[in-house]
């Protein structure tokens, strides 16, 4: 086991590609990629009015990420490059949680509305997923299944959600 270190990480979410790690942290307003071996590679710096929750790595090697927008009052999920240019965003009510797959789909926990969204690669709504279920809590899309893992306080349910 190693145990990757900073004086400034106190994580918040973690998601993994083949590759490499990206963290968000409780304390800082950036976004934090580390390689394979636990080396940090490089820290992305947000605007101050977006505290991130989570963070994916795109197909594209940009950032996807979920904040909140104290601006704005409200939830969001952007994309940044690697050097922390604002792309494109997608508001919505409390979109909290984001995986994505190697096509581009982003998918999309809505808490407030307890659904699932999927976006395409530009953040426009594709299409709504699940609707009416109960609060997400965790996401995780499998390419290999094509199966979208979603975790629930006490239970994770298995959907298919893209056909090949």
């Amino acid at each position: 086991m190693r145990w990757l270190s900073s004086d400034t990480l106190s994580p918040c979410t973690v998601s993994v590609t083949s590759s490499r790690l990206l963290v968000t942290s409780w304390d800082t307003n950036q976004l934090i990629q580390f390689d394979g071996d636990g080396d940090e590679l490089r820290r992305v710096d947000l605007p101050d009015d977006m505290t991130p929750h989570h963070a994916v790595e795109s197909p594209t090697g940009t950032f996807i990420f979920s904040h909140s927008n104290a601006q704005l009052k409200q939830w969001q999920v952007s994309e940044v490059n690697t050097g922390g240019q604002l792309l494109r965003q997608f508001s919505g009510s409390r979109v909290s949680l984001v995986t994505a797959d190697s096509r581009g789909n982003i998918f999309v926990a809505d808490r407030k509305n307890r659904r699932i969204l999927v976006l395409n690669a530009e953040l426009a709504l594709r299409r709504v997923i699940i609707d009416g279920c109960q609060l997400p809590e965790s996401l995780c899309y499998s390419e290999q299944s094509g199966q979208l893992l979603v975790g629930f306080k006490g239970s994770i349910a298995v959907f298919d959600v893209l056909r090949r």
